[in-house]
C-alpha cells in the first residue's frame, strides 16, 4: 500500500510539472542543432551505478533536397517527445521496465548526421550544422564524469540513434573496462547504397577499432566491437520489412516512394547485416515480423513475442549483461 501511494504521488507530480518531474535538462556550451539552435540533453536520475545511455532517432539528411528547410527527413532542433510520451523504456514508473530505477541519459538528435557529424555544410543558400559528434561527446563526458563507478551500462538508440549507439560504443567500452556493458541497436541495420554521400558530407567520427575500413559498414563495426570486447554483449533488433528503413534506402536510390524491388532488396541486405556479426559468440539479434520501425519507445516492448521468446525477456537478459538467444520469425 505504501508503495502504491508513493507511485500515485509521483504520478501527480509528473502531471503537475511535466517533463521536469523526471528529466533534468543539461545545457551544452557550444552544442548546436542543424538549424543553429542550442543543444541540450536530458538525465533522469536513478542508481548511479546503472546507466542507460540512449541516443535519439530522427532521420538524416545529405543533400539540398533532404536537408532543405521544408524537409521532413530529419529533426532540426531538440525535441524530447519520447520522454513526454513515457512509453517503452521511457516509462520510468513501470517496474516491468528492465531499466526501472536506473539512471537514464537521453541524447537528443537534431543534426541529421547519425550523431557523428563534424561539419557545417552549405547546401546552396542555406547551411546545416552537422555537429552531432560535438553534442554526443558532451553527453559522454557527462556520463564518464558523473558515473565513473558505473557497474552496468546499456548503450542503445532507435533508428538514427542505433547508429549513434554503435558508433560511440567503443568510447564507452574503453572507458568502463570493469563494467557489465551491453550495446543494442534498435532498427538501424546500416543498409545503404554504395554511393551514399552522407558520410562525405558529415565528416563523421567513426569508432576507433583495429581492422576497420575507412568507411566501415554497421555489421563490420558490430563484429569488430564483439571481438575487441569479448566480455560485452552486442545486439540488434529490427522488423524484417521495416518501413522507415526501406523509405530512407529508397531515398538514397532516388525513389520518393519505395518500389517493391527496393523493399525486397533492403530486406535481403538487412538480413545479411544482422547475420554477418553472428560469428561472434557475444553477439545476438531479435528479428520480428512486420514493418514497424523501432520498439524501444513503444508499448509493444512489453507485449511482442516471436516464437517462444518475448522481447521483454530478451531485453532483460541484455540489461543483466547476458547473451540473449538469437530470435527470428
Amino acid at each position: 500500500m505504501k508503495r502504491l501511494i508513493a507511485l500515485v504521488v509521483v504520478l501527480a507530480l509528473a502531471l503537475a510539472q511535466g517533463l521536469e518531474a523526471f528529466w533534468k535538462a543539461v545545457e551544452v556550451p557550444g552544442g548546436v542543432c542543424s538549424d543553429g539552435s542550442p543543444y541540450r540533453f536530458y538525465v533522469s536520475p536513478g542508481d548511479p551505478k546503472k546507466v542507460v545511455l540512449d541516443f535519439q532517432g530522427g532521420g538524416a539528411c545529405w543533400d539540398a533536397a533532404t536537408c532543405g528547410p521544408q524537409s521532413q527527413t530529419y529533426r532540426k532542433r531538440v525535441d524530447a517527445q519520447e520522454l513526454l510520451l513515457a512509453q517503452g523504456i521511457y516509462n520510468r514508473m513501470s517496474v516491468a521496465n528492465p531499466f526501472f530505477g536506473w539512471t537514464h541519459v537521453f541524447v537528443p538528435y537534431c543534426t541529421g548526421d547519425l550523431h557523428v557529424g563534424r561539419a557545417t555544410v552549405d547546401y546552396g543558400g542555406f547551411k546545416v550544422h552537422h555537429q552531432g559528434a560535438r553534442n554526443a561527446q558532451a553527453a559522454l563526458e557527462y556520463v564518464f564524469r558523473n558515473h565513473a563507478q558505473a557497474e552496468r551500462v546499456f548503450v542503445t538508440g532507435c533508428s538514427a540513434g542505433a547508429y549513434g549507439a554503435i558508433f560511440w560504443a567503443d568510447k564507452v567500452l574503453s572507458t568502463y573496462k570493469n563494467a557489465q556493458i551491453a550495446v543494442c541497436g534498435d532498427a538501424g541495420m546500416g543498409v545503404a547504397t554504395p554511393d551514399f554521400p552522407g558520410y562525405a558530407r558529415w565528416n563523421p567520427r567513426f569508432p576507433e577499432l583495429p581492422g576497420l575500413s575507412a568507411r566501415p559498414s554497421v555489421s563490420e563495426i558490430y563484429l569488430a566491437l564483439s571481438r575487441a570486447y569479448p566480455k560485452a554483449v552486442l545486439a540488434q533488433y529490427t522488423t524484417v520489412l521495416d518501413g522507415t528503413q526501406i523509405y530512407f534506402y529508397a531515398l538514397m536510390k532516388g525513389e520518393r516512394t519505395p518500389s517493391e524491388a527496393t523493399a525486397r532488396e533492403w530486406a535481403t541486405e538487412a538480413q545479411k547485416a544482422v547475420l554477418t556479426p553472428a560469428q561472434a559468440e557475444n553477439y545476438t539479434f531479435y528479428l520480428a515480423p512486420g514493418s514497424q520501425h523501432c520498439i524501444l519507445p513503444r508499448p509493444e516492448l512489453y507485449t511482442l513475442k516471436v516464437g517462444e521468446v518475448s522481447f521483454l525477456d530478451w531485453l532483460k537478459a541484455l540489461a543483466e549483461g547476458k547473451v540473449a538467444p538469437r530470435v527470428r520469425p
